[in-house]
């Protein structure tokens, strides 16, 4: 059986909405940020989570945002990440 994205939170930031999902319901090494309802469009892509090597990898556009902005964005995400869980439809 395939792993299944699994929708993990969401938050708001600047008047838009974003979708926090772990790459997996298991053991997932990545979480990924898309605005609400696009996830076509990913913001931004935190790998290691099980190896404690943490990256974070911006989408395109996402990463020119000012530094102060991307830690608070990385931050809140990272909040939504530990909140809730749901399997992500899409």
């Amino acid at each position: 059986m395939a792993d299944t994205e699994v929708r993990r939170g969401s938050f708001d930031m600047d008047g838009s909405r974003f979708d926090v999902c772990a790459s997996s319901a298991f053991a997932p090494e990545a979480m990924r940020v898309y605005p609400a309802g696009d996830r076509s469009v990913i913001a931004l892509v935190v790998s290691g989570l099980n190896s404690g090597d943490l990256k974070a990898s911006w989408g395109s556009g996402w990463g020119a945002y000012p530094e102060a902005w991307r830690e608070d964005f990385e931050e809140r995400a990272y909040r939504a990440y530990v909140s809730r869980v749901r399997v992500c439809n899409g």
